[in-house]
């Protein structure tokens, strides 16, 4: 199958306009306060049944206290908006699987 699979790496920012239709998986695991615009990015991109997959969903428990302490300033809050803006959208059905750090996945409805 691996002539029907091509990767892109590298900044997502830069690589998104370069490339041209849909996808079936979007993986993301930018720098966590770029997440948010990852997303707006990626979401009119994946196709019906396609999946986008964020790692660092959980972000170390962060996203789940009140006053967390942050790695860079602003990393959390990205994150905890990425979350909501996916889990708010109704165009895709979301879960994160608590793995490691948490893997979110969400599946744009057919």
């Amino acid at each position: 199958m691996w002539n029907r699979v091509t990767f892109h790496v590298g900044v997502a920012q830069e690589i998104f306009p370069t490339i041209h239709g849909t996808f079936d998986i979007c993986y993301n695991d930018v720098d966590k306060g770029d997440y948010p615009e990852v997303w707006r990015l990626a979401r009119e991109r994946i196709r019906p049944g396609g999946l986008y997959i964020a790692d660092n969903a959980l972000w170390y428990g962060r996203v789940a206290v009140e006053n967390p302490v942050d790695v860079v300033p602003g990393w959390t809050e990205a994150v905890m908006e990425h979350n909501r803006l996916i889990f708010e959208d109704e165009e895709f059905e979301t879960f994160i699987n608590p793995v490691r750090d948490g893997v979110l996945v969400a599946r744009r409805k057919s």
